[in-house]
């Protein structure tokens, strides 16, 4: 049975938390707490592999950092840009391909849109947004 999209999230979640000091959010929030990544569903392509045999689910995750300093911030932003090391998010997100059986596999797309963000409350983020493909 495919996996909903309930699971896939859960899954990209559970293996984001793998970055210390991260916060992830399922859902997009109003005032979000920084360093954090926002997971989006952007689309879901049916019937990718013969005949209902699999649908690729495209979300957007967004990496986004308080800037109360800009090197700090911008630091953050790469080494969460990174194609692999503790802060990567390709690493993080590739390291079980499945996300905990959820999956058939997931590839995290290219990584882009560097900005600035403001927080309902005023204050200045900057972020990253991160194409995922997920097959289940």
């Amino acid at each position: 049975m495919p996996a909903t999209i309930a699971e896939l999230r859960t899954g990209l979640a559970d293996a984001l938390s793998a970055i210390a000091g991260f916060r992830v959010y399922q859902d997009i929030p109003d005032t979000p707490s920084t360093p954090c990544a926002v997971l989006e569903l952007r689309r879901v392509s049916y019937d990718t592999v013969m005949a209902r045999g699999a649908d690729e689910y495209q979300f957007t995750v967004t990496m986004l950092s308080g800037r109360a300093d800009d090197r700090t911030a911008q630091a953050r932003v790469e080494a969460a840009v990174a194609g692999s090391g503790p802060q990567s998010i390709k690493a993080a997100l590739e390291a079980d391909p499945t996300l905990g059986g959820a999956a058939m596999t997931t590839r995290v797309m290219e990584a882009g849109g560097l900005q600035s963000f403001d927080r309902n409350d005023g204050l200045q983020l900057l972020g990253v947004e991160f194409q995922v493909s997920i097959y289940a």
